[in-house]
Order: structure tokens, then C-alpha cells, then sequence
């Protein structure tokens, strides 16, 4: 008995130790691409803005292979992120993703994408916004439109109907990120400041 006892608690060590090494390397990760990502942040903000030449920014600024489009800022909750063009599995580990929608800040609704980690990087603490919290969008232009959050709601993850505009002819942005163990997507809607 003692034997089996003993066989158990080397396992539940080992178990545990592995654990520990799978969440630190995943710690590290996550800390690593926010680093990355605070460095194109900073590599947009600086972009020269008499090159008018927008094929060559988008060639300049990448995010892992992924062409940036802009930065979203969301004061409130203490993001602020590039936002690359393609949604995919793959690219919402590195950034922010573009979901739906034309360019930055032009009339419509430009939708983002992106994980609700715990650790509250990515969109992982949109569930703290507000109706009337206000949202940031800059372009590689460096034109940056400011949004107010006006409406905040849970669809099923086949719902796509959060992608149209409320308005026409308005600026609009929408969040959507996972919620209630992935059974659910969080979606933030906002709309220009006028």
C-alpha cells in the first residue's frame, strides 16, 4: 500500500511540475509578443508623416508576417494595440485582428477580433467597459478618430450580425472577443465622437 502510495505522489509531483513548466513557458510567451507588440506601437507612433507612400508603410510595419493597419487604444482598461489585417486562429495568438469592414476610421463598421486572456492582455478585459467609455482608432496615417462606446451585448459564436453598421453613414467599430468559457462572444460597439 505504501508502495502505491508512494507511486501516486511521485506522479502528482511530476504532474505538477509539468503543469508549472507549461504555464511559465505560456507566461513567458504572451510576455514576449506584449513586448513585440509595444514596439510596433511605438514604430507606428514614430512613423515619419511626410512619406505619403502607404505601400511602403504597410511593407515597413508587420507583426509576425501580418500587415498592421493601426492602432486601437482603449484608455479605460489600459490597452493599446496594432491591429493586423487577417483574422485567423494563428493570427489572433500575436494581435489584435481586423474581423470586418473597410479601412480605419472610414465610414462603416471596422470590426476587431481578439482573445479574452485571464491575464487581461488582448481584449481580455473588455468586460469592463461602460456605455459612454471612449475607444481610440489611428491609422498609419497617423489620423486617430475617437469613439464612445454605445452598446455592449452577448451573441452565440455564429451570430455574425454584429458586423453592420447601427447607423449608416457613421463611423463605427465593434469588439468581439470570447465570453462564459467560449460558449459565447462579448461584443462592444462604439461610434464616433461627433
Amino acid at each position: 500500500m505504501k508502495k502505491i502510495c508512494d507511486i501516486i505522489l511521485i506522479l502528482l509531483i511530476i504532474g505538477a511540475i509539468i503543469f508549472g513548466v507549461i504555464i511559465g513557458t505560456e507566461y513567458i510567451r504572451r510576455e514576449k509578443n506584449e513586448d513585440k507588440l509595444s514596439a510596433v506601437v511605438a514604430q507606428i507612433e514614430n512613423i515619419n508623416t511626410e512619406t505619403n507612400n502607404e505601400e511602403n508603410k504597410q511593407e515597413l510595419i508587420k507583426v509576425d508576417g501580418y500587415d498592421v493597419e493601426g492602432i486601437i487604444e482603449i484608455p479605460k482598461i489600459d490597452i493599446k494595440y496594432p491591429i493586423v489585417s487577417t483574422t485567423s486562429d494563428e493570427a489572433m495568438k500575436v494581435a489584435i485582428t481586423k474581423f470586418w469592414g473597410n479601412n480605419i476610421n472610414d465610414i462603416g463598421n471596422y470590426t476587431m477580433a481578439g482573445h479574452n486572456y485571464k491575464n487581461g492582455t488582448m481584449f481580455g478585459k473588455t468586460k469592463y467597459l461602460e456605455i459612454g467609455d471612449k475607444i481610440k482608432m489611428t491609422d498609419l496615417e497617423l489620423n486617430t478618430v475617437e469613439y464612445e462606446v454605445f452598446k455592449i451585448y452577448t451573441i452565440d459564436p455564429d451570430d455574425v450580425t454584429c458586423i453592420e453598421s447601427v447607423e449608416p453613414n457613421s463611423r463605427e467599430i465593434t469588439l468581439i472577443t470570447c465570453t462564459n468559457g467560449h460558449k459565447n462572444r462579448l461584443v462592444t460597439k462604439a461610434r464616433e465622437v461627433l
